[in-house]
């Protein structure tokens, strides 16, 4: 008896759904936002992709795009994706969280960072 599978049905249970970025902690945010190869990397990083892949389009190092991967990932601003490949290696794949950052003097002469992130996605 031959069973056909259809392939988007395949797809949806070798991929894990997107893991919720950590909460955002605003410290490390700005932290993160003020590197210029972090901000290089988020950009990247509007649609889901690969660090093989966030690393050719931003033209770094694959170990230093792993290193801005964690610390964006730390900070609250990207969330994962785990994918099953059929060789029974995996992939993860990173999706930006932030829609906008706005930077502001607070009343007591502190920095104020506010974080827009992006709604619920599949």
């Amino acid at each position: 008896m031959q069973t056909n599978v259809d392939q988007t049905d395949a797809d949806a249970r070798l991929r894990g759904p997107f893991e919720a970025a950590e909460e955002t902690d605003p410290a490390a945010a700005l932290d993160a936002l003020t590197d210029p190869l972090c901000r290089r990397v988020l950009g990247c990083a509007r649609e889901p992709v690969t660090a093989s892949e966030v690393a050719d389009a931003a033209d770094l190092s694959l170990s230093s795009t792993y290193r801005k991967l964690h610390t964006l990932s730390d900070a609250g601003l990207l969330e994962t994706q785990t994918e099953l490949r059929e060789d029974g290696y995996h992939t993860t794949r990173y999706r930006a969280t932030l829609e906008k950052a706005t930077i502001s003097l607070g009343e007591d002469n502190g920095i104020r960072v506010s974080l827009d992130r992006t709604g619920e996605r599949e």
